[in-house]
């Protein structure tokens, strides 16, 4: 048995969005929802590493949808970021941990 308190537990097992796609074909929208959701979070990418170049970071890290990996990989290249490591854990094939860094050369 677990120590944790029930009441401090999440009520549903699901995640959701704070702000829902509305834009998005399930809910009446042209898009995809899955394209528009891994375009979301590439964007996102992007920013932050955008924003880690600007101000001299070696290396970012995040979880990432693993269909988006490759792409995301192009993404760090743009920014500066030429070198991407990713591990995918057994237990969550969906998702990827990714670490861009710069090169050696650049360092």
């Amino acid at each position: 048995m677990s120590d944790l308190d029930p009441m401090d537990q999440p009520e549903n097992e699901g995640m959701e969005l704070a702000i829902p796609f509305v834009v998005c074909d399930d809910h009446g929208g042209p898009y995809d929802a899955e394209a528009f959701t891994a375009g979301y979070q590439a964007g996102r990418i992007d920013m932050a590493l955008a924003a880690a170049a600007a101000v001299g970071a070696k290396s970012a890290s995040y979880t990432v949808y693993s269909t988006l990996v490759h792409q995301l990989e192009l993404v760090g290249m743009y920014r500066g970021f030429p070198v991407m490591t990713a591990e995918q854990p057994e237990e969550a094939q969906e998702w990827t941990f990714v670490t861009f860094a710069v090169s050696e050369d650049s360092a």
